[in-house]
């Protein structure tokens, strides 16, 4: 399978840079679906899946999770109906001095993980934060990787027939792949997400 999607920081990259899957380090992942960050993490979602430790809305996490060192919200907050009270849950349950780890989408289509409510600009993301310490805020995925997804999809709805829509989103993933790798000089008005690490100050 062909993979549009090129990522210039991960969440990965956040927990390797600041040191989080060592030691004793609580991390919560807010909204994990499946995955899981090394032993000392806490998995909330709001379907009960295999990983997840407590089904809960990450608009109302429970008092028993106590405090951790580092959160991570990947992908999940274009589905939350108040993303100004997950931040505010955030801030309450992460330990002075603990980091927060957000990625959310900024130039991409509907996603099909549904209720898809919202789309964040570097500005809005400190908006939403401005209790934390911004510490980094960036593209998290290229410009030209945007621009293939989107191209993709509309040719992958281009009609009301699936089996011209499956041809042509076949097609134009092949001719748009090379741009996945595009990058532009002021990436934050084209990326096609936003990364954002913040700190809870004490």
């Amino acid at each position: 399978m062909i993979n549009l999607l090129y990522k210039n920081y991960t969440d990965s990259d956040f927990l390797v840079k600041y040191d989080l899957l060592t030691g004793n380090k609580r991390i919560l992942n807010a909204g994990s679906s499946t995955l899981r960050y090394g032993t000392n993490c806490v998995n909330v979602d709001i379907q009960s899946k295999d990983n997840v430790d407590v089904v809960c809305d990450v608009h109302d996490l429970p008092d028993s999770l106590g405090e951790f060192d580092a959160i991570v919200c990947n992908a999940v907050l274009q589905h939350c109906h108040s993303p100004q009270k997950v931040a505010k849950e955030f801030y309450r349950v992460l330990k002075p001095g603990g980091y927060l780890f957000v990625d959310a989408p900024w130039v991409q289509p509907f996603c099909r993980d549904t209720p898809d409510r919202f789309r964040y600009s570097e500005e809005g993301l400190r908006v939403i934060f401005s209790d934390f310490e911004i510490i980094e805020i960036g593209a998290s995925i290229r410009p030209g990787s945007a621009f293939a997804m989107q191209g993709v999809y509309i040719a992958r709805t281009l009609t009301s027939n699936k089996y011209i829509n499956y041809g042509l989103g076949k097609i134009a993933t092949i001719l748009l792949y090379p741009f996945r790798w595009i990058r532009t000089v002021d990436e934050n008005k084209t990326a096609g997400a936003f990364y954002m690490i913040a700190r809870k100050t004490a």
